[in-house]
């Protein structure tokens, strides 16, 4: 019985180990949440995500944002028109999609 305890245990700290917390903003309005600032916790196969958007070539004119936890995150960045989307995907610590951290650009 006492190991079965020691077992339980183990795997809990182990699946809280992998876990990572997310800011979660549905939508930020001159870098702040409109809705105010919630958080979301990475389920298995989830990260921290945020999604920028900006008129091309204006990166410190920020037009929109959302961030969460996302299943199957993808590092990614798409032009259209005049616009730029960029989507940054974390795990790395928690809190790794703050709208005030440095855009990771590739």
């Amino acid at each position: 019985m006492e190991n079965l305890l020691k077992l339980c245990l183990f795997l809990l700290c182990f699946e809280t180990a992998l876990t990572v917390q997310c800011i979660l903003c549905k939508s930020y309005k001159n870098r702040e949440c409109v809705d105010g600032i919630q958080t979301c916790t990475t389920q298995p196969d989830e990260m921290c995500m945020i999604r920028r958007t900006w008129y091309a070539f204006e990166i410190e004119n920020l037009q929109s944002a959302e961030s969460g936890c996302m299943k199957s995150c993808k590092l990614d960045e798409e032009t259209s028109g005049d616009l730029t989307i960029h989507t940054h995907c974390c795990i790395d610590e928690d809190f790794c999609n703050d709208i005030n951290l440095p855009i990771a650009m590739f």
